[in-house]
């Protein structure tokens, strides 16, 4: 999965000369939280809705409300835009770009290509992969196996899930943090996994199943 297949390419940005409040109008309009900020074809940083309500004045300030007013009416996104821009690629997987947007705790990373700003993806558009490539939104059961991994290979579980040809449409190891355990998590297409969790279990598998 890369970002190109999942980004959004209709881009809504401003320019360094954009006013502040024109820019949180934007924002507001299009029910989006960012901006990337663009001079030409050159992306030269980005605006937040976050980053706007920093740059109001403190209630402490001794401005009258006119001259409050008349500054921030005045002021311009490149006064307060992040001129350091988080990026990826067009070929960056979906795997990385939620790994890079954890790593610099931001919400969104515009996608460049040659220089050219060619699309954004954000945070909440990996949630919604991440959703839909656990089945989370499909008719399912959740299996969560205890100590799958302890001196038993992990075909004898999908074999015994194959046996009652049942689809599974998601699955991955998680480490519980406390004890370090690692357990198996299995999404599958089925309303009753009955069968599979006694097979399972008269093999010595401890199964708890959720939907």
């Amino acid at each position: 999965m890369y970002v190109r297949d999942y980004m959004t390419t209709s881009v809504i940005t401003c320019s360094p000369e954009t006013l502040v409040v024109d820019a949180q109008k934007l924002m507001d309009e299009h029910k989006i939280r960012r901006l990337p900020v663009m001079d030409g074809e050159k992306l030269v940083g980005i605006v937040t809705k976050t980053k706007l309500r920093d740059v109001a004045p403190s209630p402490a300030t001794s401005l009258s409300i006119w001259e409050l007013n008349y500054l921030l009416a005045k002021m311009k996104v490149k006064e307060v835009m992040e001129k350091r821009v988080v990026t990826c690629a067009l070929d960056t997987t979906i795997e990385d770009s939620a790994l890079i947007a954890k790593q610099h705790g931001v919400g969104a990373l515009p996608v460049v290509e040659n220089g050219r700003l060619m699309g954004i993806i954000t945070v909440t558009d990996v949630l919604n992969i991440l959703i839909e490539v656990l089945g989370l939104q499909k008719r399912s059961v959740r299996l969560h196996i205890v100590k799958s991994f302890v001196a038993r290979p992990l075909g004898e579980i999908t074999s015994v899930i194959n046996e009652h040809r049942v689809e599974i449409y998601s699955m991955f190891s998680l480490t519980v943090p406390r004890t370090k355990r690692k357990d198996l998590i299995v999404r599958l297409n089925t309303e009753d996994a009955g069968p599979i969790v006694e097979d399972l279990r008269s093999r010595g598998y401890t199964v708890e199943v959720s939907k």
